[in-house]
This record gives C-alpha cells, structure tokens and sequence, in this order.
C-alpha cells in the first residue's frame, strides 16, 4: 500500500515545476516517502535547476536531515540563516537582505548583502552578482563564498546527498564547553594556593666549577701528516652567584688566559637584561668592559634581512630550530648559548626552539621574527643602552635608545651615541642623536605603519684631508608600511646631508603571499648621489626579484628560493637554492641542501644526517660535493659517559682526522660529590613547618617538621631535625612541582601546590607549610533553669543544625549534637571560619549564632579547639574556648 502512495506522489509531483520542491520536503518530513525514496526521485535531477534536500553533517556529525541546497547553473547556493540555526548560531543580523555575523574567539567579521551581491569576510571584500541571492526569508550564498567565510573543509556527496562541512571556526557549543572548562579550571585555580619560590639575590655564593681537558690527536693530508700530531686542550669554567647577579668566566688552562668574564641580571625590568662584560683585546693581554642594558627579543638582525636566533639556555643542552613542524637545525649550546644562522629564517615568521636539558627535561620556546619597528603598548618602555671600553685607542663607545608608547598607536623614540672618530690625525668624540616617531593604525580596514625620524651629529669638526664638515653628519629618514590582504608594501626615503657621498636613497618593496607556501618580493632601490666638481650627479637604480617557497607535507619539509637580479645590479649573479628535510626517522633528521651560484653554472650539493634530542650519544654525518672542490665526507662523532668521559671524532675522506679523549666534568663546589649535569643549575633548600596561623609563611615560634620526603623529579630528599633538605643540580628556567609526603599523622599540605624555578646559580629556599588537620568541638549547654529532662535535652540536640563556613561562605562541613550534646567537625586548618548554628525545631523560637570563629594548633593530647554553646528558651550563645 506504501509502496502505491509513493507512486501515485510520484506521478503528482512529476506534474510540478521542479524548483518547488517544496511537496516533496513536506512528505520527507510526515513519513510519507523515507529518505531514500526521496533520493530516488531526485538522484536523475541533479544537474537540473531547483532545489535538493542533503543531509548536513557539521565536523562529522548529523545537524539536519533536510538541508536544502539550490542549484543553479550547475552551482550550488546554501541558505545561510538556515545554516546558522542548524548549529545554534545567533551572533548575527539579517535586515533589509543583508546578512551581518561576528563569528568564533576572534569575532571575525562576515557580511552578505545581496543588495549590491557582496561579501565582506574580515578585510577581504568581493563583489559578483552570480553568486548571492535571496528566497524565502533567506541569503543563498555560492559554494565558494561560502567556504570562505565559514568553512575549511566540504564535501558534496550527490549521490548520496551528504554534505561534510568542517567549520573554520568554533561553534557554539564548542566555545559553551569551553567556557565550562574554563571556569571549572578558574575554580580550581581560585581554591589552590599555587606558591612559587625563585632564587634568592646574593652578595656572593659559591657555583659550579666545569672541568674539560682532552688529548687531542689529528692527522693533515695537506701537511703530508703520516703520524697523528698530539696536543692537548683544556678549560675551566665558572658559573655562580655574585653581586646579586650572576657571573660566567672561562680560564684556558693551556694558554694560561682569562676568557671572558661576564655579569648578568635578567629579567631585572620587564624582559630587559643587563650585562657587564670583561673581555680581552686582541692578543695585547688587555682587557675591555663593557655594559649593556635591553629587552631581550630572542633574535638579532645581521645587515638589513639576515636574521639571526640567539637564545640562552641551560649549558650542554641540545637544542631543535622547528620550522613548520619540521627540525631544520641542531646545535649544542656554547657556554649557554646557541645561534642559529639558517637561511630559512626569515621576517615575519614563527619559529619554535625546543630544548632539551643534559637532566632530561624538554621544553619550548616560541620565536617570532616579527618587525614591529620598536612598538610599544601605551605607557610601555623599551631602553637599549650599552657602553663599551676600546683598549687600543683608549676611548669608549657609547649607545643609548629609548622608547615609550604614548599611545596604543604611538611611540616615541630617542637616542644619543658618543663615539670615537678620527679626526685630522687623532681621536675625537662626535656626538650624536636620533628621534624616531612610530605612528600604527589601520585605514579601510588595512593596517598601515608610518615611521619618521632623523639623527644629526652635534660637533662642529672639519676633516682637513676633504674638508667634510661634521655639521652636515644628519640625516633623515621616512617609511610606510601598508599591508593589503596577502600583500605587503614598503616604500623607504632616507636623505642625507654633504657630509655623505650619497644624496638620498630610496627603496620600495612589494612582498605577495601567492599561498601559503610562496611569497614573491620585488625590490627596487634608487640612490642618488651629490653632484661634485668633478662628476654629475648620478643615479643608481637596482631591482631584483625573489621568491621564497616553504612547504611541509607529512615529514618532509621543502624550502626554495630564487634571487634574481635586474636593473643597475645585474653584475650580481642570480642564485637558487633548494633544501629538503626529513624527520620520519625516529631520532634522526636528514637534510639535503641544494645551491646554484652564478646563475647556475655552480652548483653545490650537501646531505647530512643528525639525530635530535639530548641523546646519550650526539652524532652528525655530512657528505659534500662542489664543481670546485673534489668531494668530501665529513664525519663528526660525540659521545659523553656519566658526566665524566668524553670522546669525538672527525674525519673525512680526503685522509684529514681530529680526535680527543678527556674528562668533561661539572663540580658543585659547595658539595663537590654531587652529580650536577648543567652548570646553569640551582640548589634547592626546602624547609618544612608547622604553619600555625596559616599565613603560607615561616613566623617566629613555628617549629620544624622533620621526616617529610619531599621530591623533585626522580630526586628527593628527606627533612632532617631542623626541618630542612637540599637538592643539588636542578637545571634553571623550568618549573618544578615539588611534591612532599608527610608521614606525620594528622599534617597535609593543605590546598597548596609549591613550585620552583630557578633563574641563576644561587640557592632557592622554598617553604613548605604543613597544615595541622584540627578538630572544632563543641559541647550543647542547656540551662539548668529549664529544668529539662535527659529525653527533652536529647530531643532539643536533635532539632540543633551546626555548619561550619570558610570566609567565602563556601560550607565546609555541618554535624547534629550526639544525644550528649557533643557535636564534632574535623579535616580543618588553623584558620578563620564562619560558624552557624540553627534551632529546626517547633518547640521553641530560639535565635541561632553566627560568629567567626578562630582555630589554632596546639601540641599533641591537648585540644585548644572546643567551645561552649549556651541555650535558653529563645538564644544561642557561643562561649570561649573550654
């Protein structure tokens, strides 16, 4: 009979204009035809114009069963506002045709206006007629234009007519749940005292001492070396507490010098660093020192766009530099830092430093090489001052720059530079000073930043050998920067006054994101040189193109670029390049580079092997070839057992071999037996207590608590009498959880979690309070004058409700008086809490107490904790303690 309805609907509906569609939905939506009956029907219709009904699923999940997509002219539209109440959307508009939504965390702006057939999605706006339109109440918008404002992902399934969207931006009930995790973590946060104790600042204390001496064996086919040549190298280095910073030495043990000696306070304001260096000068046996103070960025740039990533970290560490995923370089710090020089690092991007301690721990850091021409927030300071000695003409350079956000938007900036020149024969200070002014905003939607500034010299010199005057040493310079969608455009002016060989030079650059993996810039310069007596004024013009390509596909990582040269600078040979990393090999990285030099007639090709991590075992092979040189494998192989021996290896093809055998050894000098694995390490003295007021603070009159193990890591220590542990060797910048375990019954640590973190070689103190578990008492007095009986009293402590109230009004804990009238709370710490206590009874109209009361530990058998609460016919009175 079904069967026969289905039919004869059929037959009706195929005497319908297929774009009203509407019959159809009605009988899906009553039962009448199934699904699949549906689809029977309009399977044969798709490439027609009209309306088809698909399953909807949102990032894989069924969120309607009878979407409705327009086709037409073989494009598919979908209904917008349908699409937002299908997934409980509302933070959106729609007036007059026109569709306007704030939509994820970020609230990015999307509008549809089918008036003048517009999309406007964040910054980007298009226009196109065949792409929008409105029916019944809704905007139909274009597949394309659709993906683009809400989408990562679709799939249009006709056959099966299933649609699979994955959104581009959180959906409700996605940011609901978070929001609800957020808040539960919030809860949690407000409710557990998180204490976190760093070193403290010393006048001086004793550090660690780094012992390395090795024999050294090597082998030059060059020199015609049939036997090794043995020598010897050694080196001492020290690390320690000092004038309440921080100080590096290295001593040569076989040239018998002083390296050099540096002092260093970080984080001393607001990532600003200061350091006071003691250097030698040349092979003279003087020394130089010199100061600097400023923000440490974690990069520096060498030239105009050679970036270069500089990080301090844990002496011996190895560290990874993560591009895309992908590790492109490793190095092994040097006294505590690493540099890496790769070419794939470059301007605006985001690189990751993952570092692996000699003790074990991973952790990472997040570089960004972002130009933001010294922005700052608004009543932000930056400073940049540095002051260095210059032994060989016994003067002294001196920078000095600092900036200040005046606003959000604008920073102002100055600086002064004293510096030796010379001048006629002998040394003189010129005197110079900058201004810049940083304006940032944005117009129409594009982010635009303006940059102005100048520098002149204040001395009144003349150079007798050209007669250059140094009141023409000025200069000024002008930039805009503009940023259209994937474009970024700079046009730079700086103008010079006589004292300088060049009138003004100019530069525009225009750098397009075509995708995500290629960025094309276009460079043009324009130099400008002053007219002399003897020669014209002359015009430079030079241009070049290049491309950058960067592409992460599973475990490989591809990078090229092509720089070609136009215009006055074409003498310049194009070069390419081409490198290709691969991580798929557990611990070991391959990379193969690959380099054509003018323009491609030489060519240069490396692979190497290198494992990552902090290995047991650090190891490296490289294979090289050039059109120049004949090829050459380059072994290079460590290895480091227990902290004392040390063996590496290198050689390569052509016969040429270096190798060492010694001891690599980091001494505690406070505790010399200590196993210490980096000497940019902290002790930890953890000192546990009784903490009678609960204040988290060791107070006169609180005694020690000995036997609690207390853990760091796969360390631990155990109180001794006086309440008091050390740790050696616990590697900086990371934070620990310290864990005690109180064997001490009745003691927790209450709602606390302890945490260090140590930023230099002095010693940590780290409190421990231990929270006495006490029990508040109370025994029910009902006057005498009452006259009640054992049973009447029994039935009074019935109807009496107690709770006890942390400050907050949070409740604690509530009991009901036993038939003696003895009511017990217990679980609770030395501190305030509210008490309530309620008659529930009808016999009486008794008025209840309300009062904050204070706990307090007192020794063993002794219970300073129970109080007296008085009843007559109409009040409670809560006494003192008994």
């Amino acid at each position: 009979m079904r069967r026969k309805l289905f039919i004869l609907s059929l037959f009706i509906i195929s005497t319908i204009s297929y774009s009203n569609i509407e019959s159809l939905k009605l009988m899906l939506e009553s039962g009448l035809i199934t699904e699949e009956e549906y689809q029977i029907y309009t399977h044969d219709n798709i490439k027609k114009d009209g309306d088809l009904i698909y399953n909807l699923l949102i990032n894989g999940e069924v969120k309607n069963r009878i979407y409705e997509v327009t086709i037409k002219n073989e494009l598919a539209y979908f209904p917008v506002k349908s699409f937002f109440e299908t997934i409980n959307f509302k933070n959106y508009e729609m007036k007059d045709n026109i569709i306007n939504a704030r939509i994820g965390d970020s609230l990015k702006e999307v509008i549809f206006n089918a008036n003048n057939h517009s999309m406007k999605v964040g910054d980007s706006y298009q226009v196109d007629e065949n792409r929008i339109f409105v029916k019944n109440g809704d905007i139909y918008v274009e597949k394309a234009w659709f993906k683009e404002a809400f989408l990562k992902y679709i799939n249009v399934n006709h056959d099966l007519h299933k649609i699979n969207m994955t959104l581009s931006f959180a959906t409700p009930e996605e940011i609901n749940l978070r929001m609800k995790m957020t808040e539960r973590t919030l809860n949690e946060k407000f409710n557990t005292n998180e204490l976190l104790y760093t070193n403290d600042s010393k006048l001086f204390e004793l550090g660690y001492l780094r012992l390395s001496a090795s024999e050294v064996f090597t082998k030059n086919k060059k020199q015609n070396n049939k036997k090794y040549e043995k020598d010897w190298e050694g080196n001492l280095e020290y690390q320690g507490a000092f004038l309440y910073g921080q100080i590096t030495s290295s001593y040569d043990l076989k040239l018998h010098t002083l390296d050099e000696v540096n002092y260093q306070y970080d984080e001393i304001y607001k990532n600003h660093r200061l350091e006071i260096g003691n250097y030698k000068a040349g092979d003279s046996g003087q020394r130089e020192w010199e100061v600097s103070f400023k923000k440490d960025k974690g990069y520096y740039v060498v030239g105009d766009k050679n970036y270069v990533i500089k990080e301090n970290v844990d002496i011996g560490s190895r560290v990874e530099l993560i591009y895309l995923d992908t590790i492109i370089d490793i190095q092994t710090a040097v006294n505590g830092v690493v540099e890496f020089k790769r070419p794939e690092i470059k301007e605006d991007r985001e690189y990751t430093l993952r570092i692996y301690t000699p003790e074990g721990k991973v952790y990472e850091k997040i570089i960004n090489t972002t130009s933001n021409y010294n922005q700052q927030n608004k009543d932000e300071w930056e400073y940049d001052f540095s002051v260095r000695e210059r032994h060989d003409i016994d003067r002294k350079d001196i920078y000095s720059n600092i900036y200040y956000g005046f606003t959000d938007k604008l920073t102002l900036g100055a600086g002064y530079s004293r510096t030796p020149e010379l001048i006629n024969s002998k040394y003189t200070y010129l005197d110079k000073g900058n201004t810049e002014i940083i304006y940032t905003s944005s117009l129409l939607s594009f982010p635009y930043t303006f940059k102005v500034g100048g520098e002149k010299v204040f001395n009144k010199e003349i150079y007798k050998n050209n007669l250059r005057k140094t009141e023409d040493d000025y200069s000024i310079d002008t930039l805009l920067q503009v940023d259209i969608k994937k474009l970024r455009l700079i046009m730079e002016e700086k103008k010079y006054g006589r004292f300088y060989e060049n009138e003004k030079e100019q530069n525009f650059s225009a750098k397009y994101t075509l995708f995500n993996s290629l960025d094309v810039e276009y460079e043009y310069d324009r130099t400008v040189k002053y007219k002399t007596l003897f020669e014209p004024k002359v015009t430079e013009n030079k241009e070049s193109l290049n491309l950058e390509y960067s592409k992460s596909i599973q475990n490989f990582l591809f990078t090229g670029e092509v720089n070609k040269y136009f215009g006055d600078n074409k003498m310049d040979k194009d070069e390419y390049g081409l490198n290709i990393y691969y991580t798929g090999f557990r611990s070991l990285t391959t990379r193969l580079e690959n380099r054509w030099r003018n323009e491609g007639r030489d060519y240069e090709v490396a692979f190497s092997i290198f494992n990552n991590g902090n290995s047991y075992i650090d190891y490296s092979l490289e294979a090289r070839y050039n059109e120049q040189d004949k090829d050459s494998l380059t072994f290079k192989f460590n290895i480091n057992i227990d902290n004392w021996l040390k063996i590496s290896s290198n050689f390569d093809k052509l016969g040429n071999q270096d190798h060492k055998i010694g001891i690599d050894r980091i001494i505690d000098l406070k505790n010399p037996l200590a196993n210490i694995e980096t000497m940019d390490s902290s002790r930890v003295k953890v000192i546990t207590f009784v903490d009678l007021n609960n204040n988290n603070m060791l107070d006169v009159g609180e005694e020690r608590v000995q036997n609690v193990e207390v853990n760091i890591g796969n360390k631990k220590v155990i109180t001794d009498k006086n309440g008091e542990g050390i740790f050696y060797g616990i590697p900086n910048e990371i934070i620990y959880d310290l864990n005690p375990k109180i064997k001490k019954p009745n003691f927790l640590l209450g709602n606390n979690k302890i945490k260090i973190k140590g930023k230099n070689t002095s010693t940590i103190t780290a409190y421990i309070p231990v929270k006495p578990m006490l029990t508040l008492t109370g025994i029910v007095n009902i006057d005498k004058r009452l006259n009640k009986s054992e049973v009447e009293k029994m039935k009074i402590y019935d109807d009496i409700f107690v709770q006890i109230k942390d400050l907050s009004g949070k409740v604690i804990d509530s009991s009901i008086p036993d038939n003696t009238g003895v009511f017990e709370i217990s679980g609770l710490f030395p501190k305030q809490y509210f008490i309530e206590v309620h008659y529930i009874g009808i016999d009486y109209m008794i008025k209840g107490v309300n009062e904050i009361i204070q706990l307090s530990y007192v020794e063993e058998d002794k219970d300073g904790n129970k109080f007296i609460l008085s009843i007559d016919d109409t009040e409670m009175k809560l006494g003192g303690k008994e």
